[in-house]
């Protein structure tokens, strides 16, 4: 067995055992799978065939459930995100026995979507429940776009001048894996420039050349464009005071993006804006087809709605396509096409709940916080514009990464509200009198409490 495949192995069940301690060690172990998934790797054939990330999921559902109470006690604070979740998981199984064209499939992409963006998003919010145990889980995630860097880096393979063999069962190949790194880019960046924990720094620094090749080398229009417009968003919602810094820092983003392009790159992010380009003419076909197929089902046609009709809405496409069934390479108008205005509606309620939470956490932010909660809201933010944006060329409604981020805005919220619970506690506390640490937080990953959320 590769020396790869047994490292695996071991912190696989190391972290599957250690959340009996503390089920955030279950959602690192799913994040391990989830970036160094062994059927997509050449040492995968070596372990035994597996479903590695649904045992990592029920090992962190089970720990969670029993551990709970023993975990850091957090203030009471309402999830719209997950209410919206919720809407939109009715409006789906409304679909289904409804107005859905083919219900086996409904019922499995609506499955799918419920274990994508409600089951572990939400458990993964459950368990981040303090400064370092945030840390842990968006570390994990800039180290895996860092792994998957250091791969494209040794083994660049490319076909039509995009990376093939990158990302995930959800981001798998050039623009899905794009789409998933443009949410790992601004924690990197806002590690490598404003972090004050010296590892955290380090890691920042090391992944983000590795991530910003990794692009690259991807070449999707749509991510670059979302990076685009994150840079520019960035400027407009930075504090006062540190915008020149932010606008040299984009400078330098776009300067280390020229440095490392290639001729491939420039060639084909020229043709962005090119309305003679035949892919662009082939996407503007497709979405004036699904919204054709929108007005004639406006309540929906179900999982894979819009491949199924293609060949009614799109036939040019379809038939340039040899016959093959199409996606409509939009996830808003996928959302639409399957699910409706009113599964539109919910999915645009996610998002704008996660965007809520943030703002909060931005406004609440205290000067004595050293800025932790402010950099990481507003890295979130940019995440969160970068990947909305290249989810307008993609099909992103089935994939993981935006969901993350939703959950990791609420746990961020939650850690915010109960650590000034806790000072505002302390400060009412009489002189020489012991301050009450029921439902406060210590800032400490580890330490159990005795109170339950």
């Amino acid at each position: 067995m590769s020396l790869t495949a047994i490292v695996w192995a071991l912190l696989y069940v190391s972290l599957a055992a250690a959340s009996l301690i503390n089920p955030l060690f279950g959602a690192l172990g799913y994040m391990l799978e989830y970036y160094m998934r062994p059927a997509l790797k050449w040492w995968g054939d070596e372990l035994p065939d597996l479903r590695y990330n649904l045992i990592i999921s029920i090992v962190l559902g089970l720990t969670f459930v029993l551990r709970r109470s023993s975990l850091q006690p957090l203030v009471k604070t309402p999830n719209l995100a997950a209410r919206w979740m919720l809407c939109l998981l009715l409006v789906m199984i409304g679909v289904a026995f409804t107005t859905a064209i083919n219900e086996d499939l409904t019922i499995e992409w609506l499955t799918e979507w419920s274990k994508m963006a409600i089951i572990f998003p939400m458990l993964a919010a459950g368990v981040i429940r303090s400064r370092d145990g945030f840390n842990a889980f968006v570390s994990a995630h800039v180290f895996g776009a860092f792994w998957w860097g250091w791969e494209a880096y040794r083994n660049p393979k490319r076909e039509a001048g995009r990376l093939v063999n990158i990302g995930s069962g959800d981001s798998l190949q050039d623009n899905g894996a794009a789409a998933h790194l443009v949410t790992t880019l601004p924690f990197a960046v806002i590690y490598a420039v404003t972090e004050k924990n010296p590892k955290l720094r380090a890691l920042g620094l090391l992944a983000t050349p590795f991530i910003i090749n990794t692009l690259i080398l991807c070449n999707s229009r749509g991510s670059m464009v979302g990076l685009g417009v994150a840079g520019i968003a960035a400027i407009l919602l930075i504090k006062a005071g540190y915008r020149l810094r932010t606008i040299g820092a984009a400078f330098g983003m776009v300067v280390a993006v020229l440095m490392l392009a290639d001729q491939q790159f420039i060639e084909r992010q020229q043709t962005t804006a090119d309305p003679t380009d035949g892919s662009a003419q082939g996407r503007l076909v497709t979405w004036q087809g699904a919204w054709e197929l929108v007005k004639d089902h406006p309540f929906g046609t179900g999982g894979r709605g819009f491949h199924l009709l293609s060949p009614k809405y799109i036939p040019e496409i379809v038939a340039a396509h040899g016959g093959d069934l199409r996606a409509p390479h939009n996830t808003y108008a996928m959302v639409a096409s399957e699910w409706g205005f009113l599964g539109l509606a919910c999915f645009v309620g996610i998002y704008a709940s996660a965007f809520l939470n943030l703002r909060r956490v931005k406004q609440a932010a205290r000067p004595d916080e050293q800025g932790y909660f402010y950099w990481r809201a507003f890295g979130m933010q940019l995440a969160l514009i970068a990947f909305l944006v290249a989810a307008a060329f993609t099909d992103r409604l089935y994939a993981e990464a935006g969901y993350w981020m939703v959950g990791l805005s609420y746990a961020l919220l939650r850690i915010q509200r109960t650590e000034h619970a806790a000072l505002a506690a302390a400060a009412e506390t009489p002189a020489g009198a012991t301050a009450p640490t029921e439902g406060a937080l210590v800032p400490a990953a580890w330490a159990p409490a005795e109170a339950r959320s």
